[in-house]
C-alpha cells in the first residue's frame, strides 16, 4: 500500500489544471469528496457548469484509478477507497466529504 503513495501524489498533482475551478467549487460547497475517491454534488441541483466540473474530473480520476488497479492487482473500487482517505486528509477546513455511509461532513 505504501507503494501506492507516490501515485496518488501524482494524481492530486495531475488536477492542477483543475484545481482553481475545483477548489472554488469545493470552497463554495458544491461538491466534495465522495466516498468513492470520485467527486459529487453537495448540492441538490447543482449547475451545469458544475456537473461538467464533476463529469470531467471524475473521468480522469476514473482512467488513474484503472491504471493502478491494474499496475498494482487491486480493483478499481479498491484504489477508490484508498483515494478518499488520501482526499479526507488533503480537504481543506469548511470542503466537503462523505463518510463511510454517504453522510456529508464539513471539515
Amino acid at each position: 500500500m505504501t507503494r501506492l503513495v507516490p501515485f496518488f501524489l501524482s494524481f492530486f498533482f495531475a488536477f492542477s489544471a483543475f484545481a482553481l475551478d475545483l477548489q472554488q467549487a469545493k470552497d463554495q460547497g458544491l461538491v466534495g469528496e465522495a466516498n468513492t475517491g470520485l467527486i459529487a454534488p453537495v448540492t441538490a441541483r447543482p449547475s451545469q457548469q458544475v456537473r461538467s466540473l464533476i463529469s470531467e474530473v471524475n473521468n480522469r480520476r476514473t482512467n488513474t484509478f484503472k491504471k493502478i488497479a491494474v499496475s498494482h492487482g487491486l480493483t478499481v473500487k479498491e484504489v477508490g477507497h484508498i483515494a478518499h482517505k488520501k482526499a479526507i486528509e488533503r480537504t481543506s477546513p469548511g470542503n466537503y466529504y462523505q463518510d463511510s455511509s454517504g453522510k456529508w461532513i464539513k471539515k
